[in-house]
Order: C-alpha cells, then structure tokens, then sequence
C-alpha cells in the first residue's frame, strides 16, 4: 500500500540550511520506503501559484493587516488581542494553503529546524495551522528533530503551541536539543514518543550531493572557509555582543589571517544580509572580489562549496552540521541556545566559542593550524541511528505500515 506523506519545511525562504533539513529527512523516508509518495508543504511558500487566482485577495488582506500591524497593537495593548490578531494574519494568508496540502495525505513529518518556538518568526501560529487542520482529519503527525526555543507560562502563544503539541493526533516529537523542556514543560502526555536525537543533516554524507573530486587529503595550506553572520544576530538572540562588536570580530579575524598568509574566503549561507555583510567586508578590506564565494541558491551548491574547504569557521548553525557530516574540521560561533546544544550532543564544545570567548588570534590559530583532533564518531553515528529510528517505527505504526 503506497502512502503519502506531507513532508513540512521552509523550503523557498533564503536560508539553505533549511531546505537541507527538508532533503535530508525526504531520503530518510524514500530509503526506508522508496514507494512513499512525498507533498512538500512549504511553511511559507513563495510559489506564484500561490499567490494567484482568488488567494490574490488573502495575501492582499494579509499585507494590509501587516502594515497596519504595530499601530493597532500599539493601539490595544493586550496580549491576547495580539496573539488573535497574528493568528488571524496566519490563517488568513496561509489557512487555506496548509488545508489544501494536508487534505489528502496519510501523515504529516515535520523536517526539523526551530518549529518548536514563539518569540520569532511566527511558527507557532503556523505550527497551530498545521496541526489543526491534520486533527480534523485525524491524520497522524511527526515532529522530526525539531529545536525547541524557550517556554513561558504566562505567553499565550507558548500555552497555544503547548496544547496543540499534545492533541491525540500528534505521535511522535524528536528534538535535536532540548529535550528536558519538551518533556518537562510542553508534554502533558505520555501518549506521545519523544526522544533527543541527531539532526536529519547528519546523514548527508549518505545523500550524493557532493561532486566528485573533492580532496580527501588536506592540502599543503588549509583552505579555509569563514562562514558569514547578520552582525545582528548575538544581540537578536540576547546577547551583548553589538553589531559593531561582531564586525570588528570579523576585521581582527581576517587581518589575522592575512598575517599568516592564509588561503582563506568568505561564503554564506544563502542569505541576503549575511552576503551583503561579506561584500561589506571585502569593500573595508580590500579583499580580492574572489574572496567572497557566490551566494549559494541551492543546497548542492552550498554542501559543495563546505565540501571543498579544509577546514571552516562555522556561523550558522547548518554551516557548522554541514561540515561535521561531511568530515570538514569546524571552529565555530556560539550566538544562540540552539548552538549551545548542537555542541554539547556532539561533543565539540571545545572549539566553538560564545561572545565572552571570541578571541580573533586564537581563533584564526586554530584555522590555519588544522590540527583538531577527530570528532565522536560513534557519537554522530549513535545520534544518527535515532533519527531513522524514530521515523522509521512512526512510519511502520501508521496504518497500513510494515509493523
């Protein structure tokens, strides 16, 4: 019996680490079941189909209620108010859309990333779309290595996403990070399987995207790859560091580099303002124009240019786990909770760095040296084995499954 699973993802925004999230859980499930039919259903599509036709008139509503946003919450300060107000904006831009995908599918596997948050973005209104409308159906659903950003008591949309996480309809929520406050404070049922486990990326060196070719031996003079950030980020995610804090970081590390006659170039992972951040650097520095890799548009493209460095300084968190499922040695930047986890589980704590660590000539040291010892692999391989585990029992328990 051929399933069809709604394979749910952020899938045309600019990040490429997410649309590797997505590919790698989708090879997950074709390998353990090739005939599986697969329907992407893009958190926020950008496709023209949807925005044709009559949806012109929701996304055209949905940009007014945009606009006038911040003046009418400034207006009505209750947080209920605003919570119903943004959960309307959702379901009037993408309600129907995340109908229309669910409606005729046997499951729905979310591909990880930060589902499981409410401060930004807005994927809880979205989480609470998509749930909803797989309860109505009774269709089964799981969260696949989803990060898990914080909780409050007080927050109606934590209370919202709490309740719509533990509807009967969800049964299995696997967590690449922290899997205390999803057991402690979002789950109020034992219904549900949870487990920490490894992040579906791990598995890519299994996916053929690289090119052949690559070097397998390190070369003579490391090439090393500095992985672009928004300035912003650390102060974003609440942190000190100020956005000009992590420029000079950026300055003081490539002069260093320059110093010790480095082969060295900065890429991105796909966004606009961390490319833009980049060219901003090869202006002040007079870099060569070549110093800065191409935006990467597409997650081949961007697994191929980690690929061929020897060793990277990672600043997203997908550079940093491209790199370590690849076997690329990785230095890395702690801005965020996400990042904290992602290098206690895999046990490369001693080279990545928080705000009050950066240390530019310490840094660039470790890069051009390229002597850091092996990561766990038994540890990888342990995390790994979870992640197809978990979906691999949730596949076979569904009706009609191998169980």
């Amino acid at each position: 019996m051929r399933r069809t699973i709604g394979v749910v993802g952020l899938m045309t925004n600019e990040n490429v680490g997410d649309y590797l999230l997505v590919e790698a859980t989708k090879y997950l499930l074709r390998t353990h079941d090739p005939d599986t039919i697969l329907v992407d259903i893009d958190v926020d599509p950008a496709q023209a189909r949807a925005h044709s036709g009559l949806r012109r008139v929701n996304y055209r509503v949905a940009s007014i209620m945009k606009v006038f946003e911040r003046p009418v919450l400034s207006l009505v300060r209750s947080r209920r108010f605003a919570y119903l107000y943004q959960s309307l904006y959702w379901r009037t831009k993408l309600g129907w859309y995340f109908a229309e995908r669910i409606k005729d599918v046997d499951a729905v596997v979310f591909t990880g990333g930060g589902f499981i948050k409410f401060k930004t973005q807005g994927l809880n209104y979205i989480d609470e779309l998509i749930l909803s409308n797989a309860r109505k159906r009774g269709i089964p659903v799981m969260m696949n290595a989803v990060g898990v950003e914080g909780y409050s008591e007080t927050d109606i949309r934590c209370q919202r996403l709490k309740a719509a996480l533990n509807a009967e309809n969800v049964k299995v929520i696997t967590t690449r990070d922290d899997i205390d406050t999803l057991d402690e404070r979002y789950m109020q049922t034992d219904r549900v399987v949870t487990e920490r486990v490894g992040d579906p990326v791990f598995w890519l060196n299994e996916m053929d995207i690289l090119e052949p070719g690559r070097p397998r031996e390190p070369r003579a003079t490391p090439r090393i790859g500095i992985n672009l950030l928004n300035p912003k980020n650390f102060s974003v995610y609440g942190g000190q560091l100020s956005p000009d804090g992590v420029v000079n970081f950026y300055r003081q590390l490539i002069a260093e580099l320059r110093r010790a006659d480095a082969d060295f170039a900065l890429f991105s992972n796909g966004m606009k303002v961390d490319q833009d951040f980049g060219q901003s650097l090869v202006a002040d520095m007079n870099l060569r124009p070549e110093q800065l890799l191409h935006r990467p548009t597409t997650s081949a493209e961007f697994v191929n240019v980690v690929g061929d460095f020897d060793i990277i300084l990672s600043a997203r968190m997908h550079a940093g786990i491209t790199a370590y499922a690849l076997d690329v040695p990785v230095v890395g930047l702690i801005w965020g909770e996400k990042l904290q986890f992602l290098t206690e589980i895999t046990g490369l704590r001693d080279r990545y760095f928080t705000e009050q660590e950066l240390d530019p000539a310490r840094i660039a040291r470790l890069l051009v040296d390229n002597d850091l010892p092996d990561p766990d692999y038994a540890r990888r391989d342990e995390l790994r084995e979870r992640t197809r585990r978990q979906l691999v029992r949730f596949l076979d328990d569904l009706p009609g499954g191998r169980a």
